[in-house]
């Protein structure tokens, strides 16, 4: 019995080890983007994942997604080198992003740029970067102030998703702002990992576990 009872007792502790990292909620950053309509606009895309324009920064795959927004991190509303902007006089655009390889997402952030901004938005997945399917339909983003010098993220949540590809279609831009320049706008976009893939040596050691405990019933039998 207490072998039986040791090596179920590994098996649980794997176990919650797993659980635990399908629970973890990273904060991951997007590896690359695409843009499909309204552009190529004014500034670099990669400006909008990078990091460029955060007061503070996280370690994509490392810092936890809900300490790290808990903390509110802002973006400073300075354009060169830190936002992207659609071409001038559109009111809607399309944009891409790869996570760089399918990962199980339920969260995004999003640092809504202050001087146009994103009106109304559709959040859609992709697998295979062919084929998209409706996450979240006609956000509304916060329309940010461009008297603080910094604005905040707004975090939109669902449930856990595997994708590769999100795609952004924004419109209704500019945000209602006094001067708003005409184009949709992103600032930072972010996204919450729901779940971490387990090593081969910890399934290795799961199984040697599960057997363990057949072996130890036999012999006991």
């Amino acid at each position: 019995m207490k072998r039986i009872a040791a090596v179920s007792g590994l098996v649980l502790g794997l176990t919650v080890g797993l659980a635990g990292q399908a629970h973890a909620g990273f904060i991951i950053s997007a590896t690359s983007a695409t843009i499909d309509a309204s552009g190529p606009g004014d500034g670099s895309i990669a400006d909008t994942f990078n990091q460029n324009g955060l007061q503070s920064t996280y370690t994509s795959g490392v810092t936890d997604f809900d300490t790290y927004l808990a903390g509110n991190p802002t973006h400073t509303t300075a354009y060169a080198g830190y936002e992207w902007f659609s071409n001038y006089g559109t009111s809607s655009a399309q944009v891409t992003y790869s996570l760089g390889g399918v990962k199980s997402i339920d969260a995004m952030a999003l640092w809504n740029e202050e001087s146009s901004g994103i009106g109304s938005l559709n959040l859609l997945t992709s697998s295979d970067g062919v084929h998209f399917t409706s996450l979240l339909s006609t956000l509304s983003p916060t329309n940010n102030s461009k008297e603080s010098g910094f604005y905040g993220a707004d975090v939109f949540r669902f449930g856990a998703v595997a994708a590769q590809y999100v795609r952004f279609e924004m419109s209704g831009c500019p945000q209602p702002e006094p001067n708003a320049y005409p184009s949709c706008a992103i600032g930072e976009v972010a996204f919450s990992q729901s779940s971490a893939v387990p090593t081969p040596a910890t399934i290795a050691l799961l199984g040697l576990g599960l057997v363990g405990i057949g072996a130890a019933r036999r012999k006991q039998a």
